[in-house]
């Protein structure tokens, strides 16, 4: 049955989904990188809940104030307060948004001095960025994710040329509009046949055009379930947003070995003692979906495991994604780690605006380091115009994937969760999508 824009119920259900968070971040913060264990699994609704609005409206975000007193100079970005009264200056000390917006022609330098250079220039009113946590004095570092003028770019920013804003009107979600009336999305494709979605084995499924946004299919597209290793496409973007230099190279303290023995780990064969580049691991995480690749990553990029793990958290509330949480970076079933369909399309759709990660995200095979890789998603070789993304398995999740297929210049995402057939399912739905919508 073709449902649009339902969500489960939020109840005890709710509650004790994010009890079980709770607690297995906890256990997680104190068990460390020593051991990684695969913790409880969570259970999955498959009921239906309270209708959302699919298309963004104009409501603001509620940003909730951090004490001003004693703030530390490098801040962990979170709902700081609400600083969008005309004529305030931003000022980080009182919590950072998790969205800035320029307010001023604003320069992108290469650090938090006076020795920084300019890197380009973003225009007044246009421009959103993500701060990524330091400020120095009055520069903050942040994230700009491109737009049709500009490449995606890790800078810094003055803090008098932007403002805490809501969230920006192409990454409006159905549960986060835009607080932004300007740069309208483009317009959903319009449906020119009456023909019926085709059956799959999929139990949850999302489909989204990622011009509009616009949630063109789904089957109980909101119910929180495990992700799987489509988790890696959070691990991904956000190793990208934060350090864009694909050349670092990591000396390896994670042992794909170890792993496997432990858990059953799908790995991409690293071990102590090698030293990698950042890009090798990102292939490695994206192709072969080595969860060894997305640990080390994960313990080589923050200070801790749990801080990257936080990262991956923000990066959900910054795309306003009710329905996921992450408690690991390789999509390992554990309690309190899950997502939903609709949430996986989305989060696809926003990484894909990286040029890097569209280059990963549609390779097929690499060689990195010595390490030859093939990619899993078997789409790419199988489907014309297929792109992207990641696929996934695990015993609670099954099978798992965001496909992203490009037709006459238009691109959709296929997100589906429990299915049993991946190319099968999503042959059959980018085929129904190509003859039963026009652009």
């Amino acid at each position: 049955m073709v449902q649009i824009g339902l969500k489960d119920p939020v109840g005890l259900l709710r509650v004790g989904t994010h009890a079980l968070a709770l607690v297995a971040a906890v256990s997680v913060a104190i068990s460390g990188m020593a051991a990684v264990p695969v913790a409880e699994m969570q259970a999955a609704s498959d009921v239906d809940s309270p209708p959302r609005q699919v298309l963004p409206g104009q409501v603001e975000l509620d940003l909730k104030p951090l004490p001003a007193a004693g703030a530390p100079t490098l801040l962990a970005p979170t709902q700081g307060a609400d600083q969008r009264q005309a004529g305030v200056v931003f000022n980080p000390s009182l919590g950072l948004p998790l969205w800035l917006r320029t307010i001023h022609d604003t320069p992108l330098w290469s650090g938090s001095d006076g020795a920084a250079t300019s890197a380009g220039i973003l225009p007044a009113g246009a421009a959103y960025v993500k701060p990524l946590g330091p400020f120095v004095d009055t520069r903050v570092e942040i994230y700009f994710p491109g737009d049709a003028d500009h490449q995606a770019a890790q800078a810094w920013v003055d803090t008098s040329a932007v403002q805490p804003s809501g969230v920006p009107p192409w990454i409006a979600t159905s549960t986060a509009p835009s607080s932004s009336s300007d740069a309208a999305l483009s317009a959903p494709p319009r449906r020119v046949s009456d023909a019926p979605a085709p059956d799959t084995t999929a139990v949850h499924i999302a489909i989204i055009d990622e011009g509009s946004g616009q949630l063109l299919y789904s089957e109980l597209p909101y119910t929180e379930v495990p992700q799987a290793s489509t988790t890696k496409i959070a691990t991904t973007i956000v190793a990208l947003e934060r350090s864009p230099d694909l050349s670092k190279r990591i000396n390896v303290t994670v042992s794909a070995m170890a792993m496997a023995a432990r858990d059953g780990s799908s790995t991409m064969g690293i071990e102590p003692g090698r030293s990698v580049t950042l890009d090798t691991l990102l292939h490695g995480m994206m192709l072969p979906s080595g969860n060894d690749a997305a640990e080390q990553v994960a313990v080589a990029l923050a200070d801790s495991r749990e801080q990257y793990v936080e990262w991956m958290n923000q990066e959900a509330s910054a795309l306003g994604l009710k329905d996921t949480h992450f408690v690991n970076p390789s999509g390992m079933d554990a309690a309190g780690h899950y997502s939903s369909a609709y949430d996986m399309a989305m989060l696809a759709r926003y990484a894909m605006r990286n040029a890097a990660f569209r280059d990963l995200a549609a390779t097929s095979r690499y060689t990195g380091d010595g390490f030859p890789m093939q990619n899993l998603n078997r789409l790419l070789d199988q489907y014309p115009g297929a792109d992207g993304v990641k696929i996934g398995y695990t015993d609670a999740a099954l099978k798992t994937i965001v496909a992203s297929a490009t037709h006459d210049g238009h691109r959709i995402y296929v997100s589906l969760m429990r299915s049993q057939d991946l190319v099968g399912d999503s042959t059959k739905l980018f085929d129904w999508v190509w003859s039963t919508f026009a652009w």
